[in-house]
């Protein structure tokens, strides 16, 4: 089922109790408080790279003239 209709004609084959049952599983996926996804630390990351390296920032300096 890719598209809106096929949906609806699928929902409507569906017996009163079937339906009710649908009704009741989308509600409850809809109550449920979505879990955070974590995410990854990127200046953990850098860290393991590059260690304590600062490397320069090319658009700031770009943007002063000094490139």
């Amino acid at each position: 089922m890719s598209t809106v209709l096929e949906i609806k004609t699928a929902i409507e084959t569906l017996t009163p109790e079937q339906r009710m049952e649908l009704e009741q599983l989308l509600r409850e996926s809809s109550n449920r408080p979505a879990t955070p996804t974590a995410l990854p630390d990127q200046a953990a990351r850098r860290r393991r790279s590059l260690g304590d390296k600062v490397l320069p920032n090319y658009v700031l300096l770009a943007r002063e003239g000094a490139i």
